[in-house]
């Protein structure tokens, strides 16, 4: 990322809308650290974003000098905005040296895509687990971890893979999961997968570069997760304003998909496991019970569900109760400032 030209270019078009994905992550999970520690952080999309939700302490770390110099430089410029006095420091290193993941005590160390970048081979699920397990030493006593990669079927399934991975080493998922095992993703088939996706404001230079480039952008989409390290699992995760999903919480992790029935269906993941919730497409208790209003991601629990057969249907006695806020988290909540 040393060209110029390339780097103005990926700051334009992914810098927005890694920004725009981090208030999304935040909105939902209700993170706020004071202090972070930007692993691969390019030009810094990821910091400013933090920086605009509150956060004041930024180390960050990159290959790319130029890079860095461009996130200091926008960091600088947040910096002069009336009461958002920064502390920034920067260091140049490949994230998979000893080097790149210093000690220090940061509320977040945040991987914001830049692990599904590290190996193509066999091995790039454990190299990536060896860089998270660095990470767990600069992670203050409560703090946490971020992991935000693509959404594509590969990298969300590797993404996957890690996150079970650093499960089976003692972490704990904190977000967006309300089922703490092994994904049940993973075991569903080799195409199938969880990732978040919403609706937002698209910036219109974004909108332009996506025109010309033949793409899509009217939804931002991720795979992403919070977790703890051993140490810290019974700590508070700074900033967490959502209470943590347990006992009947369930996350909804797909969008309304209509089957050949006429029935309308979500899948929800939660302490059940992975399974289809629906309803009839013309049924007015579900619709006026908010059912069809639901969106990827909301953490909610049910009450008295309709058994069926491998999962659950609205049925005359449901009812669905929205358990976490995505107030700023739609259509109108996710823009970026134009602060860069």
């Amino acid at each position: 990322m040393d060209d110029p030209a390339m780097l103005s270019a990926y700051d334009e078009y992914y810098g927005r809308v890694s920004r725009a994905q981090v208030a999304r992550i935040a909105a939902i999970s209700g993170l706020r650290p004071a202090s972070v520690l930007d692993v691969g952080s390019g030009p810094g999309p990821v910091s400013l974003a933090f920086a605009e939700l509150g956060a004041r302490t930024f180390s960050l770390v990159d290959s790319s000098e130029r890079a860095l110099e461009k996130a200091r430089l926008s960091l600088a410029r947040f910096a002069d905005s009336p009461g958002a006095p920064l502390s920034v420091s920067t260091a140049v290193a490949d994230i998979e040296s000893l080097e790149a993941i210093p000690d220090g005590g940061f509320d977040l160390v945040a991987f914001g895509h830049c692990l599904n970048e590290v190996g193509r081979g066999d091995d790039r699920v454990g190299r990536r687990l060896a860089i998270a397990r660095r990470a767990a030493r600069a992670v203050a006593p409560g703090g946490a971890a971020l992991v935000m990669d693509p959404a594509t079927l590969a990298a969300s399934r590797d993404s996957i893979a890690l996150r079970d991975a650093l499960l089976a080493e003692g972490w704990t998922v904190r977000a967006p999961c309300t089922f703490p095992g092994p994904c049940p993703a993973l075991a569903a088939g080799p195409t199938q997968t969880c990732h978040d996706e919403a609706p937002w404001d698209v910036p219109p230079e974004v909108g332009r570069l996506a025109s010309e480039a033949g793409l899509d952008r009217d939804l931002i989409k991720m795979s992403w997760f919070i977790l703890s390290p051993p140490p810290r699992r019974a700590e508070a995760l700074p900033g967490e304003a959502e209470p943590r999903p347990s006992g009947g919480a369930y996350r909804v992790v797909s969008m309304p998909m209509l089957n050949k029935g006429g029935r309308v269906r979500y899948l929800l993941c939660g302490p059940g496991g992975r399974f289809p919730f629906s309803a009839r497409r013309d049924d007015e208790a579900a619709r006026a019970g908010g059912f069809f209003s639901l969106g990827r991601y909301e953490l909610i629990s049910v009450d008295e569900p309709e058994p069926r057969e491998g999962g659950w249907g609205f049925g005359a006695r449901t009812a669905i109760r929205r358990l976490g806020s995505l107030a700023h988290a739609g259509r109108d909540g996710i823009g970026c400032s134009d602060v860069r």
